[in-house]
C-alpha cells in the first residue's frame, strides 16, 4: 500500500516529536532510519517533499520559528542575536545573486535589506 506524502510527513513529525528530548544525534538517526524505510518502500523520489512538509508541521506543532538568513557571502551574523530566539530553527544561506546586505525570512515573512532590493526600489521610483 502506498501512502501519501502528507501521511509520511505526519508520521515523521510525530516520531521526531516523541524523540525530541533525546538530543540532535537521535533526531539524525531517526531521519536516517526514515529515509531507509522510504528507500525500502520505493518512495525515495518523494523524500524531499516529505521532509519539507514534516519540517513545516514540526514548526507549527512546536510553535518555533524558522529563520533563514541569506547573505551574498559568508558573514558574521552575531549582531542578529537580538532578533533571534533560543528555540529558533536557523538556516544560513549564501545567495551569490545578492550584491550585499541580507534577507531575513521568518516563517515565510521576508525582510529584504539587500543592496539588490534597494537598487530595484530606486529604479522603480524613476
Amino acid at each position: 500500500m502506498k501512502y501519501k506524502v502528507k501521511q509520511y510527513a505526519e508520521a515523521l513529525t510525530e516520531i521526531i516529536l516523541d524523540k525530541e528530548g533525546e538530543g540532535p544525534e537521535q533526531s539524525r538517526r531517526t531521519v536516517e532510519s526514515f529515509l531507509k524505510f522510504l528507500d525500502r518502500n520505493g518512495q525515495m523520489q518523494k523524500a524531499k517533499e516529505i521532509i519539507a512538509l514534516a519540517e513545516n508541521l514540526y514548526i507549527k506543532k512546536t510553535g518555533k520559528r524558522k529563520v533563514i538568513l541569506e547573505t551574498a557571502r559568508k558573514a558574521d551574523l552575531k549582531n542578529l542575536k537580538n532578533i533571534l530566539k533560543k528555540d529558533d530553527i536557523i538556516e544560513e544561506k549564501i545567495n551569490s545573486e545578492l550584491l550585499a546586505g541580507i534577507k531575513i525570512i521568518i516563517n515565510d515573512e521576508q525582510l529584504d535589506l539587500s543592496m539588490q532590493n534597494k537598487i530595484n526600489n530606486l529604479f522603480q521610483r524613476y
